[in-house]
């Protein structure tokens, strides 16, 4: 991981870009300091939305199926059991 300085980042935020497309990771500092990094973006994260939504509302409506177990009495229950 490489560490630049903020005017660096600044004055070289082009050259940066192109290596953290390569896959490095850069670490900007503030006098000596780590204040922010330059990743390469993970498109898996943003590129499954819809995927990660469908899955999402999958497992609520599997979850509200289950009405026994999961009634609001139950919930309030074991929420109320941890409490102690």
């Amino acid at each position: 991981m490489r560490e630049v300085g903020s005017f660096e980042a600044k004055t070289h935020l082009s050259a940066l870009l192109e290596l953290v497309e390569l896959g490095e990771h850069i670490t900007i500092t503030r006098r000596g300091k780590p204040v922010a990094q330059l990743v390469p973006l993970n498109k898996d994260s943003t590129g499954n939305r819809s995927e990660l939504i469908l899955r999402i509302e999958k497992l609520r409506t599997r979850i509200l199926s289950k009405k026994g177990v999961f009634s609001k009495c139950n919930i309030l229950s074991a929420r109320d059991e941890g409490r102690r």
